[in-house]
């Protein structure tokens, strides 16, 4: 694996998550790590996005960043594991030369699946696993690596500084906001003081669909936003637009930028190539 920083060094953080195809080939994942790898600092990957079987998080960001100095930060999720497979887990991705890690609850598990939850830990103590996975292994030098823990801050609820404080408590030190159009939602002063690296998370959206598959996340799209998708003749550039103006009003709040371009790359491409 190529070397490279932590994101506590970056001052600004450009990041993408990566949603690779349930193919035999790992084109895909080559491909996204190509395209963007001289654009971003960090890639995320989902762990069974939508509740459906997909490729382990760890393994795609391995592959993806591998030959480039990205960094690799898979989504652990308690949904579907107990506390020794979450271990394991965080144990390979370290032996990977991966230490960055996202710690989510994960998508309601899909009735396609005919499966169901396991989540013996929730999320804080998923953190705490998380956190402490250094402890499991030793480096070469017989240091214990650093862990970076990200976490999920939703700037929709009204106790989201006492959560985020919570959170930090058990280990995470890096968030990412859940999907915002309003910048206004991240505009806050707790936000501005905070003691912790926070980037602002965005969807790219390619078609007029996907703003009404945004509402029904209960993602609050501005009445001015909306419009200027329903009025837009090109809707990957209005998209560009509108996440390039948002995040241009959240300098000084956040630390960095985070696409969700749901498996389209090229969309993140011609953001990030603007920031």
């Amino acid at each position: 694996m190529a070397k490279r920083k932590s994101v506590r060094e970056l001052k600004l953080i450009r990041s993408v998550e990566l949603v690779p195809s349930r193919t035999c080939s790992m084109d895909d994942i080559y491909a996204a790590g190509s395209m963007l790898s001289n654009l971003a600092d960090m890639f995320t990957a989902p762990e069974n996005p939508r509740g459906l079987p997909g490729i382990d998080p760890v393994i795609s960001l391995y592959e993806a960043t591998r030959n480039n100095e990205v960094i690799p930060m898979p989504h652990i999720t308690p949904r579907d594991k107990n506390a020794l497979f979450i271990r394991s887990q965080a144990i390979t991705a370290i032996k990977f030369g991966i230490n960055h890690f996202f710690v989510i609850g994960g998508d309601p598990i899909s009735p396609e699946a005919e499966s169901r939850e396991v989540r013996e830990i929730d999320v804080m103590k998923t953190i705490t696993e998380i956190s402490r996975s250094g402890n499991l292994v030793k480096s070469a030098d017989n240091k214990v690596p650093e862990i970076v823990v990200g976490s999920a801050i939703n700037p929709y609820r009204a106790n989201e500084e006492e959560i985020a404080a919570k959170k930090m408590e058990n280990g995470s030190n890096l968030f990412i906001s859940q999907i915002i159009f309003d910048p206004l939602l991240l505009e806050k002063d707790w936000i501005k003081k905070r003691n912790f690296k926070l980037m602002a998370g965005f969807m790219a959206i390619r078609k007029k669909s996907q703003v009404n598959f945004a509402e029904k996340l209960h993602i609050n799209m501005p009445e001015e936003i909306r419009e200027k998708f329903e009025n837009s003749d090109d809707i990957q550039s209005t998209s560009r637009r509108v996440i390039l103006d948002a995040f241009d009003s959240l300098r000084g709040y956040v630390d960095g930028i985070h696409i969700m371009p749901m498996g389209h790359n090229n969309l993140a491409r011609d953001i990030l190539e603007c920031i």
